[in-house]
């Protein structure tokens, strides 16, 4: 059964958005792959945003990896939802730093999201989260915007 979790969490102080979200591509492409885990993971330049989809039992050992994580705190599960079709199940897991987008495709989320200092803030309502995952996902597959958005796995 396949099961979709979302999370969100706030980077640590010692986060260093560049280096940190590549290494954790890097680290964790292979892991997501091998337990068919597929998702997204939207860094706003203070916070996270994740979506993990999979078989349920690797979803929810993997969360609990990630919840203990020293690269961010305050993890919360926004929901968890069982047999699900999957809204990204062709990405091993994508990776957006939505603060290192073009200036145009930013302004379209300081727009349409909160935001303070241009940095999105993940909504606090499940409707706003989920259309903030569903705009990324549209823009993404919409627009070439290598290398703001990585085609690579992340997560633990």
């Amino acid at each position: 059964m396949r099961s979709r979790l979302v999370y969100k969490s706030l980077a640590s102080e010692e986060f260093l958005p560049n280096q940190d979200l590549f290494e954790m591509g890097e680290s964790c492409s292979r892991n997501n792959q091998d337990k068919d885990i597929t998702g997204i993971l939207v860094y706003t330049g203070k916070q996270f945003l994740q979506v993990l989809e999979g078989p349920s039992a690797d979803v929810n050992s993997l969360f609990q990896k990630i919840s203990r994580d020293e690269r961010h705190h305050s993890v919360e599960l926004v929901t968890f939802e069982q047999d699900v079709e999957p809204y990204f199940d062709d990405w091993s897991m994508r990776l957006v730093d939505l603060y290192d987008l073009p200036g145009e495709i930013r302004q379209f989320f300081t727009r349409k999201y909160e935001h303070e200092e241009e940095m999105v803030i993940v909504p606090k309502r499940l409707l706003d989260v989920n259309a903030l995952l569903l705009d990324v996902r549209a823009i993404c597959k919409n627009h070439d915007l290598l290398p703001f958005v990585k085609k690579t796995a992340v997560a633990g």
